[in-house]
């Protein structure tokens, strides 16, 4: 192998023609997905065209799967996006609704959308206001007209930029809308829309009724069903709704609290009144196991852990302390989600840190720094499912998709893509095998099968926008399904990874790989035994590691009170 020292150029591809459609050209590249021309391939003489139907097939199959991993890990569990391109249009499913527009991007379609749940003359009519009467929504649309308006795009075209608290707010919302109305099947309340809206459209309503919009889309996106609860029943405080995990039919009683917008009051500076919320959620009456979600609602700030803006830490310890109060004894268990989206706080600049912490309250798992063996989070997380797949969610599906389909938005045209063709610097052309990005600054490593004959290494540079993209999505980022890079610090995390890796591997072969000790597991099931097996292996890496240095932060941490019984 030789190492050119030089990167690639990338020459274009033209999109492969599909089976089925009109012969390909001799030039064209082969419909088996080899990445050669037709006409050196399947096109020559002794062409085997049953085998390049199959390996066709293959193909068509890896790229719907890379395209339905990409999806989810953008769209999240619900209702996927539903849309189709016709005659220059794109038709876009919503729900039992059909729309229709030559929207280029999701984020186009989005901002149609939201004109048309609150309705044009209702944005014209709040427009006319003077500035300091006017509605939240408006103001943010304002502000992302004049980003667009400096970005100087030329009509039908795409750039990629950085989202400013303007854009994230109102495209949130509109994606927010969206997702309960896509998924109206899985809300079970059909008169819900009309109320919502009505709510979010009153600007001494609109701040609880966005956060509760928001709560409903996350549990959406994560797979849970809802029903709202009769908000015209004023005999008894209830939730707002009830969620229902599908998979398992446990359901929680979920209540949203936000705390006031008016930072210059003294009762809500330094987190105040959060306590406060999270009582009177408890105190709201539901069958059911709980989920409470609390906006802290506050300018962010660079994420420093411990620091003085560290509003994770700050709430849980804020939590820990109202747990400890003899007036909290009473209180329901609940499992608390901290959240802070402070889009709203940094309209023309990027939000330096938004997100969730969870939080047990009454409730011994999911507290903050609990050591757990690893045997002790497999069954917490065996327990708690339902919370699982939300936290997931919530870390996962923190943006608003952009495409339609899952693909990979802002990647030119002749991106590195394993089994494509390419040209190098040298002149020499070949098949690329196999890439490796090796460092932090986009380089990557290039095996590539030459025509001439032979392999060699090459060294190309991806771009920034590149760079970004392969840390969203590393496992499809080079057109394969591949184990996600980087490294592993957290046993868990290397107990998923080889579960992934051996899931299908035979019994036989498990009790072989642990030799004489597996003589007395000879009676598991392969589940069990590869429990068993990879928990063995988890352990004895870690052991090796040393001891985990616990941060600082959760050291100083208050403890949670002790609980009796």
């Amino acid at each position: 192998m030789s190492d050119s020292g030089k990167p690639p150029s990338r020459t274009k591809r033209r999109e492969r023609p599909r089976l089925g459609g009109t012969s390909p050209g001799r030039n064209d590249p082969c419909p088996c997905g080899s990445g050669k021309k037709f006409k050196r391939c399947h096109g020559g003489p002794n062409a085997d065209y049953e085998e390049m139907i199959s390996r066709g097939a293959e193909e068509a199959q890896r790229r719907a799967e890379i395209h339905w991993i990409q999806q989810q890990r953008q769209q999240g569990l619900g209702r996927p996006i539903i849309a189709a391109q016709t005659a220059g249009k794109r038709i876009v499913a919503v729900g039992h609704r059909l729309f229709q527009g030559a929207w280029p991007t999701f984020h186009d379609f989005l901002y149609s959308y939201i004109f048309d749940v609150l309705g044009r003359d209702w944005f014209e009519a709040k427009t006319q206001l003077e500035q300091n009467e006017r509605h939240p929504v408006i103001e943010w649309h304002e502000r992302l007209l004049a980003v667009s308006k400096a970005a100087d795009l030329a009509p039908s075209e795409t750039r990629q930029t950085p989202m400013t608290g303007a854009m994230s707010a109102f495209l949130t919302l509109a994606y927010d809308l969206y997702t309960l109305e896509h998924n109206n099947d899985q809300t079970r309340t059909p008169e819900l829309r009309k109320s919502l809206i009505g709510r979010l459209k009153s600007q001494d309503q609109f701040i609880g009724v966005r956060y509760e919009i928001r709560v409903a889309a996350m549990l959406l996106r994560a797979g849970f069903e809802l029903e709202w609860e009769d908000e015209s029943d004023r005999r008894s405080k209830h939730v707002e709704y009830t969620a229902t995990y599908p998979s398992s039919g446990n359901a929680f009683g979920v209540e949203c609290k936000i705390r006031n917008q008016d930072a210059a009051k003294k009762a809500n500076q330094h987190l105040g009144k959060f306590a406060g919320l999270v009582s009177d959620a408890l105190r709201k009456a539901t069958p059911h196991d709980r989920l409470i979600f609390v906006d802290l609602n506050t300018q962010a700030y660079p994420y420093v852990p411990g620091g003085p803006n560290d509003w994770r830490t700050i709430s849980i310890n804020a939590l820990r302390k109202f747990e400890g109060q003899p007036n909290a004894g009473a209180l329901p268990p609940a499992v608390v989600f901290i959240t802070n989206y402070p889009d709203h706080h940094h309209l023309d600049s990027q939000v330096p840190d938004a997100g969730a912490a969870v939080e047990g309250f009454r409730v011994d798992d999911y507290r903050t720094g609990r050591p757990l063996t690893l045997p002790q989070k497999i069954e917490m997380r065996a327990r708690n499912p339902e919370i699982e797949a939300l936290l997931a969610s919530i870390q996962e599906h923190i943006d608003v998709p952009s495409t339609f389909k899952g693909e990979i938005p802002g990647l030119p045209s002749n991106r590195l893509l394993i089994g494509h063709r390419y040209q190098m610097d040298d002149g020499a052309v070949g098949t690329l095998e196999d890439a490796c990005v090796m460092d932090d600054t986009g380089k990557v490593a290039l095996i590539i099968n030459r025509d001439e004959g032979g392999r060699a290494i090459y060294t190309n540079q991806l771009s920034p926008e590149e760079l970004a993209a392969w840390k969203r999505y590393p496992e499809t980022f080079f057109g394969q399904i591949r184990q996600r890079p980087g490294p592993i610090n957290d046993p868990i995390e290397l107990y998923d990874s080889l579960k992934a890796t051996c899931v299908h591997t035979p019994k036989e072969k498990l009790l072989q790989f642990m030799g004489e000790h597996g003589v007395r597991f000879a009676a598991l099931t392969q589940p069990e035994l590869l429990d068993i097996y990879l928990q063995g292996m988890v352990n004895s890496v870690m052991q090796q590691a040393g001891p985990q240095e616990v941060p600082v932060h959760i050291q100083r941490m208050k403890r949670p009170p002790k609980r009796s019984g």
